[in-house]
């Protein structure tokens, strides 16, 4: 079994944005988010965008004004932010998103982690370690907002542990998952036509199984005020203010 960097590295950077369906809807979807949030800015705040793979939260963040940190650990999925980021404030960083700490230089209005990226850290400890170090680093009234998919309560039996993703005339992917007591195995298969003939790739990696009360806990207990919670598409985002 990869690491999910070797996964996204070796397998699933370099097809991530056409499983997406269109970055374009991906990217439409965040705008009308963080509009419908009201994010508050003044002139040089900072957004730092934790696992910002293609820019899905990074653009609509420096549309709105932000500069914006944007940290990932695929760097394939980094060149394809910087190029659709053309003039905008962005600086993009790879690492692991544990280390952004050595990256700042200021501290953030705004930190966001979102797209499912929480569930890739390699166990619960590095969940509770980055959201320390979040309420850290954000300013007084600073604002987080985190996303993750709901692989607590509903666990996908026979059929529907297959799941469909995208396909057209030269590729297909599908994704099989096995839920554990704390973990979903994750088994991504891409089929890719090539000179007539279909050839298949797998990767499987881990993913967390969180429960948002958990993440809320911790924030609460660093001084973080729970502001808004609700659930879109199967997906729960979060987001809380620094007291």
């Amino acid at each position: 079994m990869e690491s999910v960097k070797d996964h996204y590295d070796s397998f699933l950077g370099e097809v991530y944005s056409w499983i997406l369906g269109d970055f374009e809807v991906a990217y439409r979807k965040n705008v009308e988010l963080f509009a419908e949030l009201n994010l508050v800015r003044e002139a040089g705040e900072l957004a730092l965008d934790l696992g910002c793979g293609p820019g899905c939260q990074s653009l609509p963040l420096a549309e709105l004004g932000y500069d914006v940190l944007a940290v990932d650990f695929c760097q394939d999925l980094l060149d394809e932010l910087s190029s659709r980021a053309d003039q905008m404030r962005i600086k993009t960083v790879c690492d692991d998103i544990l280390n952004f700490p050595d990256h700042l230089t200021e501290q953030p209005n705004l930190i966001v982690c979102m797209g499912d990226t929480l569930v890739h850290l390699p166990n619960r400890k590095s969940v509770a370690s980055l959201v320390d170090k979040i309420c850290v680093a954000l300013k007084p009234a600073g604002l987080f907002i985190y996303a993750i998919r709901d692989y607590i309560s509903y666990v996908p039996t026979g059929a529907d542990r297959f799941i469909p993703i995208r396909a057209d005339d030269n590729r297909i992917f599908t994704c099989f998952l096995e839920y554990r007591d704390d973990v979903v195995h994750v088994h991504d298969i891409l089929h890719r036509r090539q000179d007539d003939n279909w050839h298949t790739s797998i990767s499987d990696y881990l993913k967390l199984r969180l429960d948002t009360s958990d993440i809320n806990h911790q924030l609460e207990i660093n001084g973080m005020t729970i502001r808004r919670r609700f659930v879109v598409e199967g997906m729960i985002t979060v987001v809380a203010e620094k007291s």
